[in-house]
Order: C-alpha cells, then structure tokens, then sequence
C-alpha cells in the first residue's frame, strides 16, 4: 500500500482508497496511539460516502478502547473547535475539503484542535499499515456519545469574539453546498449583515458548482454580487476550512491579497509578530508583513500549523486557510469570513478600497499528471535542472523546488500530497512574465516525466 497522509491528512478516491476498510484501520489505529483511553470527536461533511467512513472510523475507535463523541455532519472548523473545547484527546473529520465529489479522506486533530504534525501522521500510518493496531477485549469497548449542539457551541462562542458590523453588508455567500451553511449565514446574520445564500442547500453531489473556491467556479457568484449590487461575495469550499472573496463589482479578490490583509490587520494589533505562510503564497504578504512592522517564515504547504507548536505566531497561512492563534490552532473559514465582513464595515469603503493598498502580482498554476510513484524521481530530476538557472536570488527545497529571481519573480514546482498530480507555480511582475515562467515550469516538468515513465 502507498503512504496514506499527503497534504492534508488522508484524501483519495472512496473506492480505490479512502474506503471503509481503511477508516477502520485509522479509527483502531487513532484508539491504539491513544492507549486506548479517552473520548475522541468524530465529523463528517456532507459527501455521498461520509456516514459511512464515519460509521467505519467510530467502529474502530471502539475496537481499540476509545470512546466516540459523535457531532454529526460540520464544518472542519467546528470538529477542530469541539475537541479543544470538550477537551477530548482527539479529534476525526471526515472530510474530502475541495476535492471533488468521489474523494474524501480523514483528519486527525489533536487535543488543542491542531492538526496531527508529521510524526503523529507517521505514528498512526505505521500502525496502519504494520496492521499493528491492537483491539481490546470485550468488556474494555469504547462507547458511543452523541452531542448535537456542536454548531451552536461553535456559533455563540464566535460571537463573543466577533463584533456587530457598523454598517449594514449586504453579503451574498457561495456554501457549494457544504457543511459550511450551517455556520457562515447564522454568524454573518447575528453580525447584522444582510445574508444571501447561494448553494446553501446540502448535497453531497455538489450540484451548484464544483467544490473548489477558484475563480473559475464563482462566475455564478461574481454575477450576483454585481446584479444585486451586494458589498462583498463569499464562497466556500465543501468543508469550511476555505474561503474566496469577490470585491462588489463581482471581482475574484485574489487568494494571496486576501491573505495579505488579513496578515496586515494582525501584526497591526499585536504591534509586530510572526507570520507563517505557505511556500506558494505570493511575495505581496511578506512585503506587507515587514512593512507593518512583522516578520515572516516559510513552511510547507499543508503543513502551516506545525510551527505553531513551538513559535508564537499571530497568523499562520497558505492559500484561501487562516489560521489564528488567538481564535483557535485550525484553519478557519467561517471565523475568517466573517472578521473579513468586520474589517470591511469599520473601514467604510467597499472592497476594492479595503484592498487599495495590497500589492497584486500577476501569478499562475498548472496542474500535470503524475503517478504518486513517479513523483519523487521527477521532483529529483526537476531540482537538478532548476539549479543551473541563472540571475537566481535564492532556492528553496524545503517543499519541492523555489527558484526565487533577482527581480522579484519565483517558479515553485512541487508533488501535490492529495493527487496525483505535479504543481507549477509561478508569480511575475507582469502577466506576461507569469505565464512565461509557468509555460517553462510545465515544460520542465512534463520532460521529467517522459524521461523516468520511460527509463
């Protein structure tokens, strides 16, 4: 069997892996990591295969002595804020998060609602794959609690932190018929905004549009901020973790820029602090950053939490996720949106203008297949031919491989941990000079792979 955790926790196809089987071994497994001892969450999303996976997880838990908390179908944000606040010793969504509708996968969080790091993933992968999970006898079972309050805790908890909007928002917000209808539209409603909810009714299928929040899946929402003349649009992925923004002309606010803001109006209120964020986030949030007085670091994509253990942070970041630490150790797009709505109304203007001073820099993606098995070997080959660029400022490989330029531009090729797929990333002074370095990173990539598919 392939290594199990990527990215973000597990994620793959419902039959050829995320399956019930494999839930069961991470339910039993979780259970044996723990001691088989003390009460572990359990969430779902809305996809087709969720209650099964959840059904199949919380079996395993009981097998190896745990006792289930179940609270039903949420977004991740309230799985990871219901094992903190219940203090239990961990916490399972199951959640495929922007994938589409035939994936899913499984999380595992901890005590404080953080994200397994990497050596608790590689503890519970070997136990998994070892089949070294140990069942407990008949009278030592786990058992089964179920709490159907999770979302209400989640939401008046919220509202003692987020303000009333002081002025009235008219928000239309995308839920890609998700978990996320639970929370967004009650929270933006309590902050006095006007809510109007598109795909806010939930199915698995995700009918509306395509779970993913890029620009290319909002074109529905875009038109309806502009024909309702709506301040602001906001859209979700299948789980909650995500959010986008559209400003009132029905603009896709570009991920990066929204991250940048969000790192601004942080450090601003702590007078200084670290930023975490990802290695594929644009250049434009460190120079704001430094410019409020910050400092900035940079961590694998997926894996932004894991300094947190260990640093004071006042933000931690990767595209369309906020983590921050002072709400809770989770990416959070139903908090995050909603502080967005908060920032907008006390600044008085519209988007556009709450934006006017975040750089945008042109920056493209590409997506190549790749078999997982491939992967390493082409990610190898690649790194050895990015060395001999020229007019280079600095090279990062600490996830895949950044060449970052002397004029400011930078090429990013790494392994996706959710597919199988090989990214490009690439940010240019001008469009031109993006889709340039993308075309190369393409190129660069797809002759790897030709060359080890072949050998």
């Amino acid at each position: 069997m392939a290594l199990l955790f990527g990215t973000s926790g597990i994620r793959g196809d419902v039959v050829d892996k995320v399956n019930a089987e494999l839930a069961l071994k991470v339910g039993t497994s979780l259970a044996t990591f723990l001691g088989g001892r003390g009460n572990v969450v359990v969430g779902y999303d809305i996809r087709t295969s969720s209650q099964m996976l959840e059904n199949a997880a919380v079996s395993g838990l009981l097998a190896g002595g745990c006792d289930a908390v179940r609270i039903g179908a949420v977004p991740t944000p309230v799985l990871a804020f219901t094992t903190r606040e219940i203090s239990a010793r961990a916490g399972i969504m199951i959640t495929g998060s922007h994938n589409p509708p035939a994936d899913n996968g499984l999380k595992c969080y901890d005590e404080q609602g953080m994200e397994y790091l990497p050596g608790e993933e590689e503890a519970l992968e070997g136990l998994i794959l070892d089949d070294a999970y140990k069942l407990v006898t008949w009278d030592k079972l786990g058992e089964v609690r179920e709490v159907f309050d999770a979302v209400d805790r989640y939401i008046e908890a919220a509202m003692r932190v987020l303000k009333p909007v002081s002025r009235r928002l008219t928000v239309i917000l995308d839920c890609s018929n998700g978990v996320g209808s639970y929370v967004t539209p009650h929270l933006l409603s309590k902050m006095g905004c006007r809510v109007v909810t598109m795909n806010a009714q939930l199915d698995g299928f995700f009918p509306g549009r395509p779970s993913e929040p890029t620009p290319e899946n909002l074109g529905a929402l875009a038109r309806s901020v502009r024909e309702a003349g709506a301040d602001i649009g906001i859209a979700h992925d299948g789980d909650a973790d995500r959010f986008s923004v559209v400003d009132e002309k029905g603009r896709y606010i570009g991920d990066d820029r929204v991250l940048a803001l969000f790192a601004k109006k942080l450090v601003e209120d702590n007078r200084g602090g670290l930023v975490i964020a990802s290695i594929d986030t644009s250049n434009c949030v460190e120079e704001v950053v430094v410019k409020a007085g910050g400092r900035l670091e940079r961590a694998p994509l997926g894996k932004i939490h894991v300094a947190l253990r260990d640093r004071q942070a006042v933000m931690a970041c990767e595209p369309w996720k906020i983590i921050n630490p002072a709400w809770g150790l989770w990416g959070d797009g139903c908090y995050s949106a909603c502080l967005l709505a908060e920032m907008l109304a006390e600044q008085g203007g519209t988007v556009r203008e709450l934006f006017s001073k975040i750089p945008d820099y042109p920056k493209m993606q590409a997506s190549i297949d790749c078999p997982d098995e491939l992967k390493k070997p082409v990610i190898l080959r690649i790194s050895e031919t990015l060395s001999k660029e020229r007019n280079v400022l600095d090279v990062w490989t600490f996830d895949g491989i950044r060449i970052n330029y002397r004029d400011g531009s930078w090429l990013l090729i790494r392994a996706s941990g959710t597919e199988p797929v090989v990214r490009v990333y690439a940010e240019g002074k001008t469009v031109k000079q993006a889709k340039e370095l993308v075309n190369k990173g393409v190129k660069i990539v797809r002759g790897a792979i030709n060359e080890r598919g072949a050998s």
